[in-house]
């Protein structure tokens, strides 16, 4: 009688072993956390710079070709389609914004990279009759400039805005896609170890540290510009003085 009872229960085990292995693995969750000095950023959080008092008005970005050692669809929907993803906040809306990052494909520990931008075949088109992400028509300049990687508007002490995309796109009408490519691109590569973190941390203090926003000196991607020769390495555009992201920027957490 003992005998049967422990085959009985060894053969639960093991069904149990084999249908949890028919189960379909779901992909690993990463989702986008918006930081400042290590802290969770939030729209009715305080920002200073120099001594000034500021509040996110905007944080949007897109990324793309997530890739460790072969790339990494994402699950479309509204906010993403294969290649890549709208994430981010405007605090002027009534929702909470869109963090996750729909992975469709499994992580490994290792590298993982990503890019901040928009792939340059995609990146020239009407946002009115563009398929998602990217019909959000605020995120974009126009056809021949293309679309806002990132943008950041802040609020308070005055209003400052730090918006990336490619420049020096030429063309005969600003309402055409360029016939060449754009002189600077502007993408972003980011490369991270990753070992099983839930959360791809942004953290704007290190690209802002010391930095005296102020209504004057907003940044467009314009390298002729003083607050973009400031920021835009600090973000990983190559501006000639190498391409790497001030440490901190990003981090797997």
């Amino acid at each position: 009688m003992q005998n049967s009872k422990q085959i009985i229960n060894y053969c639960v085990i093991f069904l149990l072993g084999v249908l949890s292995g028919c189960q379909p693995q779901q992909p690993p969750t990463l989702q986008l956390q918006l930081q400042w000095q290590g802290q969770p950023l939030h729209c009715d959080s305080d920002l200073t710079l120099a001594g000034k008092t500021f509040q996110l008005s905007q944080l949007q970005l897109f990324l793309s070709d997530f890739r460790q050692t072969e790339s990494i669809a994402l699950t479309p929907g509204p906010f993403s389609n294969e290649r890549l993803v709208l994430l981010g906040i405007d605090c002027q809306s009534n929702d909470n914004g869109q963090w996750q990052i729909p992975l469709a494909g499994a992580l490994t520990a290792g590298p993982l990279s990503f890019t901040l931008g928009v792939p340059a075949d995609l990146n020239h088109q009407n946002p009115l009759v563009a398929p998602a992400p990217l019909q959000q028509t605020d995120m974009h300049w126009s056809w021949q400039q293309g679309y806002k990687f990132l943008r950041l508007d802040l609020t308070g002490h005055s209003s400052w805005s730090l918006h990336l995309g490619s420049t020096g796109c030429k063309g005969p009408s600003v309402m055409r896609a360029p016939q060449s490519s754009c002189q600077q691109p502007n993408q972003v590569q980011v490369q991270l170890q990753y070992s099983g973190q839930p959360q791809l941390v942004l953290d704007l203090a290190p690209l802002l540290q010391d930095f005296g926003a102020n209504g004057d000196n907003s940044c467009m991607a314009d390298r002729q510009t003083q607050s973009c020769r400031q920021l835009l390495p600090r973000l990983g555009v190559d501006t000639g003085l190498g391409n790497s992201a001030v440490a901190g920027l990003w981090q797997l957490r």
